[in-house]
């Protein structure tokens, strides 16, 4: 059963260079620690080549000349490790990943019967690595007989390995020993005995190796020998895809900062693609700047966008971030940008031959967006019917292009009376006639009701200042004359509509409220 692995050296470094493409061709290194403790904990090998060596203190490590400096970020390297988790799902479901801060930089993927899908392991390992440099990554890879020896080869040979079956032993002795990831006061305790490679140490005594390693010693015993049959752990893909960027300098400017999630924006769709997924949801995570004397919970301006339609175009949705931080714009400088994206399945959709086109989903939103910033945010979408018994009372929410049923076609279909609203409802006398409305006088003119129903008396909300009361009717009259129409159009004075009239109990006054349709 073959497995492949993808290991990428100098993790630490890589995981800096891929959201920041500008350093890839120089010297970086990355350091770790608190001051005075801060010491070089990664470096790439332009930056060792210029004298940086692994363990070296920050006063003597900065004495090395054209070296570009960064802090290690463990967030960045969750989020690349998961990138390159999504590296290896792109060939097949069964992966392997600890994340854990050891191993961040290695993942394991079981290409057994993908042969005849995607091609030879030469051909697969070439994918692989070609996968990887689309997030940012120059990895190593390496096919194997069993996951141990695959993780050998990726750590100790460059570019791409094949190893066949049988040959593993032959293959990993040649390989030192910081190969399989031994602790370090082992490997000076090996070093000082002469065993240097992979083979040295599979030809130690097994019983000698464990009398004075342990069990562990046995176990890289045969990791040496190419014999570890341990099976592959695999993980379960993704529920929301993240990338994340700790800044060197305060951001107060949106300008910038557009720029930066512009680059995190980028490789996550392009994770979103490796997966053929897009995404419905969008939150961003700005860590503020902090003066000691806020509260932790003020450090950080969080929003979040509900796309009406799946998307997975970067410029689109970075559009939509600019325009929402120019409306809700943080209130201190910006040292940490976190976007995550909740996966959805791709838009799919017919259009028809003989159907006017429809604006884009994604212009409309875009739209919607412009005007969000200048009416306010509860000005602008689709009107939702309140829990309450008030007339009239609704709010705003978000827009969702809804699915199209069969169900929905039909109750569309279906015929029903409608209520056209007069807004503002229109101010008017009423005489009534042992106790109930005889007659109307709107715009000047007095129209006589020929049927009523009613009446119905509402009322609500008494314990607070926007209480209300009043009495409907709903009457037939001679139908109102809009001021609009030309005299040519105009209806007939024996024409009759159904209005809706009512009596504001508290202000004791009559409105025309709306007409049946």
């Amino acid at each position: 059963m073959p497995f492949a692995c993808l290991f990428v050296p100098d993790f630490s470094v890589q995981a800096v260079v891929r959201l920041e493409p500008e350093l890839r061709n120089k010297a970086v290194a990355v350091f770790a620690g608190v001051t005075p403790l801060t010491k070089v904990f990664g470096a790439n090998s332009a930056a060792k080549t210029a004298g940086v060596e692994i363990g070296m203190t920050k006063t003597q490590a900065e004495v090395c000349p054209g070296i570009v400096w960064r802090q290690r970020s463990l967030s960045q390297e969750s989020t690349a490790h998961s990138a390159l988790l999504d590296c290896a799902w792109t060939i097949s479901p069964r992966v392997e990943g600890s994340g854990q801060e050891e191993l961040p930089d290695t993942v394991v993927v079981d290409i057994a019967g993908c042969e005849k899908l995607l091609g030879s392991p030469e051909k697969i390992a070439g994918d692989l690595q070609r996968v990887a440099a689309e997030v940012g990554f120059d990895a190593n890879v390496a096919v194997a007989a069993n996951v141990e020896s695959a993780i050998c080869a990726a750590r100790g040979f460059p570019g791409i390995t094949i190893i066949p079956a049988g040959d593993e032993a032959a293959r990993i002795g040649t390989l030192p020993l910081s190969s399989l990831k031994i602790p370090m006061e082992l490997l000076d305790t090996l070093a000082r005995w002469g065993i240097h490679t992979c083979a040295e140490f599979a030809a130690l005594p097994e019983i000698a190796v464990v009398e004075r390693v342990g069990q562990e010693g046995r176990r890289w015993q045969l990791v040496a020998r190419g014999a570890d049959a341990r099976p592959l752990l695999p993980k379960d893909l993704p529920l929301q895809f993240a990338e994340c960027l700790d800044l060197e300098f305060p951001v107060e400017l949106l300008e910038p900062l557009m720029f930066v999630m512009n680059r995190l924006l980028d490789e996550l769709c392009t994770r979103l693609r490796m997966h053929a997924l897009a995404t419905n949801e969008i939150q961003l995570t700005l860590t503020l700047q902090g003066n000691g004397s806020r509260r932790k919970e003020s450090l950080v301006h969080v929003r979040t966008l509900r796309l009406p339609v799946p998307a997975r175009e970067s410029k689109f949705l970075l559009k939509l971030l600019q325009l929402d931080l120019q409306n809700h714009p943080p209130n201190a400088p910006v040292v940490g940008v976190r976007i995550s994206a909740v996966p959805a399945g791709p838009r799919t959709r017919q259009l028809g031959l003989f159907l006017p086109l429809s604006p884009e989903p994604e212009r409309l939103e875009v739209t919607l967006a412009r005007i969000r910033n200048t009416v306010g945010d509860d000005h602008v979408g689709s009107p939702l019917l309140l829990d309450t018994h008030r007339p009239d009372a609704f709010r705003q929410t978000h827009f969702v292009l809804p699915e199209s049923t069969t169900r929905t076609a039909t109750m569309q279909r279906r015929t029903t009376a409608a209520l056209r609203m007069y807004r503002p409802p229109l101010p008017a006398d009423v005489e009534l006639r042992e106790k109930k409305p005889a007659a109307v006088i709107c715009e000047g003119a007095r129209r006589r009701i020929l049927a009523l129903s009613g009446p119905w008396r509402t009322k609500g909300e008494w314990w607070s200042e926007t209480a209300w009361a009043r009495d409907e009717w709903d009457v037939l009259m001679e139908a109102l004359r809009p001021a609009y129409r030309p005299v040519a159009s105009e209806p007939p004075e024996e024409e009759t509509a159904l209005y809706r009239i009512y009596r504001d109990l508290r202000l004791r006054r009559w409105f025309i409220e709306g007409i049946y349709d």
